[in-house]
């Protein structure tokens, strides 16, 4: 039996998308262990401050072909592997590294780009995600569920209050006049209690995830939601899910915006000139502030509340008239 461990040294959300390239190798490779590791002290945006997350292990563990998950942790002498609930070592025959995405692959084939010169693309590129939290979805008959994330994840990445707060004021509205009955659930450590698990498994429940590129979008594509999502300042094709899965999903775009992704710096290609380093922008992902914009500020921070809406309201004409009892 051949050990493998995949280590990914990113985000939650990019583990979450990592772990799509375990069940891929697993298929190709049925008599393999495959262990899956993140970074020491790993915790999702919703829980800065706590040292660790090991719920976030929790969630990891449940996803098909994993037999195992753990943490690398730095020591004085380098780094080690710590499984958890395993009181034996395991010798590793191959190691994965997921550290990295690249423009030219978008956010989910980046995570099997270690794979493709020494097994080819064929068997690891069809990568839509399958996302699994143990439990089978149990959907309102009598309404829908709309989700979406709390102010911190929000704020954080759009760094618009008033967007938000316009955005949920307007959909409460639109549900009213339309006689839509419908619940927002919200996800996220600042706005309910309970483990990573328990709110993932509450995003099952849901039809529809509205909100910013991240953990929770990237989650809601894997196990099946529609999607309307707020991308970073990076083109759409580099990591939303209308560009990676399918189904009904859809990216907003500010109307003010220079047109070019001006802030996106250009691809530096790796010493082996296979693939670029990346992506880079010189703000960074998430800023309020732009000079290339007419209005000085960035393109995520544009994003209208109408605009969120149109797209909700052509959703609810599309599918979700059609997902509940009226």
């Amino acid at each position: 039996m051949k050990n493998v461990l995949i280590y990914n040294s990113q985000a939650v959300g990019d583990c979450i998308l990592g772990t799509h390239t375990a069940r891929l190798y697993k298929q190709k490779f049925p008599n393999t262990n495959i262990y899956f590791c993140t970074r020491e002290n790993l915790v999702p945006t919703t829980s800065e401050g706590e040292k660790e997350n090991i719920d976030i292990l929790h969630v990891l563990s449940l996803q098909e072909g994993i037999a195992g998950v753990g943490q690398i942790v730095r020591t004085i002498n380098g780094m080690s592997v710590k499984l958890f609930g395993s009181k034996e070592s395991v010798e590793f025959n191959e190691i994965i590294e997921q550290h990295a995405w690249f423009s030219d692959l978008g956010i989910v084939r980046s995570q099997s780009s270690t794979l493709f010169a020494q097994y080819g693309k064929d068997d690891f590129w069809n990568t839509e995600t399958v996302f699994n939290v143990g439990s089978d979805k149990n959907l309102p008959s009598d309404h829908i569920v709309i989700s979406t994330v709390g102010p911190l994840d929000w704020n954080r990445k759009t760094k618009n209050e008033a967007m938000r707060i316009g955005f949920l004021s307007k959909l409460k509205y639109y549900l009213e006049q339309n006689n839509i009955k419908a619940r927002i659930a919200l996800l996220g450590r600042d706005v309910e209690y309970g483990s990573l698990l328990d709110s993932l498994r509450k995003l099952n429940n849901s039809h529809i995830f509205i909100g910013p590129m991240g953990l929770h979008s990237h989650a809601a594509a894997g196990l099946g939601l529609d999607t309307i999502t707020i991308p970073s300042v990076f083109p759409a094709e580099y990591d939303s899910p209308e560009h990676y899965h399918s189904g009904w999903h859809k990216t907003l775009k500010s109307a003010i915006h220079c047109g070019n992704y001006d802030c996106v710096k250009p691809k530096i290609y790796s010493e082996d000139n296979k693939y670029p380093e990346g992506p880079h922008a010189s703000m960074g992902f998430w800023p309020k502030m732009c000079d290339e914009t007419s209005n000085g500020f960035s393109c995520v921070h544009n994003i209208s509340p109408d605009a969120i809406m149109e797209l909700f309201a052509d959703w609810y004409e599309q599918k979700g008239k059609n997902l509940w009892n009226r």
